[in-house]
């Protein structure tokens, strides 16, 4: 970890946080940080942070998925940004939950908060288990089958909450289009956030950064998309998200650790944008009625991610530093797993079904049970599937290694 850069950054998050607070008392706003009842803007960062705690997960298990070859630390940066994100909603939605109108499927973003941290102790245990290489096979046999689970979890609970929402506060939003815009939204997020992680860890990955323009053509196609379909657009949004990244292309910005990180900021801010156009729904509001405590908010937020992220990723040092496992990536030297990845197995004799049709099936009968009981087919049943799915499949491998034991130690 780049301890400078991470320094210059923290301090200038605090100098800005103290010159937005003191700005308050200048404009006279600071009534409305003490929760001001009539203060709307909280509800922006909150869907913000909402938003990001699911980009980091998403983009973790999709590379995953997808065998793409990433570092183990990588990941794990992925999955500490989701659990450190959604900490900062849990923080708006308590000190303003009066100004947050956001109320529908709470629980389901909690299953995925849960399962979130599941996975993201799977990898911490593997590291920490570098010298147990039966303990590491066994928790190697999970990782995908934990991915398969929480990716469509991710869909299920991002669309229920955004539908919801559109359905209650913004009927403008409404339409099988919307779900697709903020899962597309989220995914690129994760893109941009990665490249800012990965420049903290003094660390250049040129295959997602050309991830991430390709995003941005994409996410540039949406926006217009939205114009033909809604009429509005977000210009100053599109010009940060699409246009900014483009500058990529130049190799002087695209090896400078600073540019990268101001084009991710760029993206990050204009996602931000975004979230206050789908609530606010003009793109003026943000700048014409912004005010120091509406700034406070922001800083206060990012603020409070940096110092959670940054001194979980410091007291948990030797878990992202120790490269004996890479988790979320194929191992090309591995000479345990590469031989079995490259057999052919019929659909349903597959290692990954087999971990996962017991606990899968276990957690369908489960989401199904909570809909009969509930009549709620849309909001939970998936999520307590998955969240049912993801612990019998953690269960698994101390099952196995406890059965394994008490074998071996009847022999003897």
């Amino acid at each position: 970890m780049n301890s400078k850069v991470v320094t210059i950054v923290f301090i200038a998050l605090c100098l800005l946080l103290l010159l937005s607070v003191g700005g308050s008392y200048w404009d006279g706003s600071i009534g409305l940080i003490m929760r001001g009842s009539v203060w709307k803007f909280p509800e922006t960062p909150f869907i913000f942070w909402l938003v990001m705690s699911q980009a980091g997960v998403l983009l973790s298990v999709f590379l995953l998925i997808m065998n793409v070859k990433i570092h183990r630390r990588t990941s794990l940066l992925l999955e500490l940004s989701s659990l450190c994100s959604l900490a900062v909603a849990f923080c708006y939605s308590v000190f303003y939950s009066h100004a947050i109108s956001i109320e529908s499927n709470v629980y389901g973003i909690g299953i995925l908060g849960f399962n979130s941290l599941l996975f993201f102790v799977t990898h911490l245990a593997a590291a920490d288990s570098a010298e147990d290489l039966t303990l590491c096979k066994e928790l190697a046999k999970i990782r995908k089958p934990l991915a398969w689970i929480m990716l469509p979890t991710v869909f299920w609970v991002s669309s229920s909450v955004c539908l919801d929402y559109a359905r209650v506060e913004n009927p403008m939003w409404l339409g099988a289009f919307f779900p697709l815009y903020v899962v597309s939204c989220v995914f690129y997020s994760g893109l941009a956030l990665l490249v800012a992680l990965l420049s903290f860890e003094n660390y250049y990955n040129l295959l997602m950064e050309k991830f991430l323009m390709l995003s941005s053509w994409f996410m540039a196609l949406l926006f217009f998309w939205m114009y033909l379909l809604k009429g509005e657009v977000s210009l100053v949004s599109l010009v940060l998200a699409c246009a900014v990244p483009q500058l990529l292309f130049i190799e002087a910005v695209r090896e400078s650790l600073w540019c990268r990180l101001i084009i991710s900021v760029c993206i990050l801010f204009g996602i931000l944008l975004k979230c206050d156009f789908v609530v606010n729904g003009r793109e003026a509001h943000f700048f014409t009625n912004l005010h120091f405590a509406d700034a406070t908010l922001l800083f206060a937020g990012i603020a409070i991610f940096a110092a959670l992220f940054w001194g979980i990723r410091i007291w948990l040092a030797r878990f992202f530093e120790n490269d004996e496992i890479l988790m979320g990536e194929v191992d090309e030297n591995s000479d345990d797993e590469l031989p079995e990845d490259k057999r052919y197995y019929p659909p349903f004799s597959a290692p990954d079904f087999k971990v996962v049709r017991l606990p899968v099936l276990c957690g369908i009968l489960a989401g199904v049970a909570y809909g009969y009981w509930t009549s709620d087919w849309i909001n939970l049943p998936e999520p307590i599937a998955a969240y049912v799915s993801c612990v019998l499949v953690c269960l698994q491998p101390f099952l196995h290694l406890g059965f394994f034991k008490s074998r071996w130690g009847g022999r003897k």
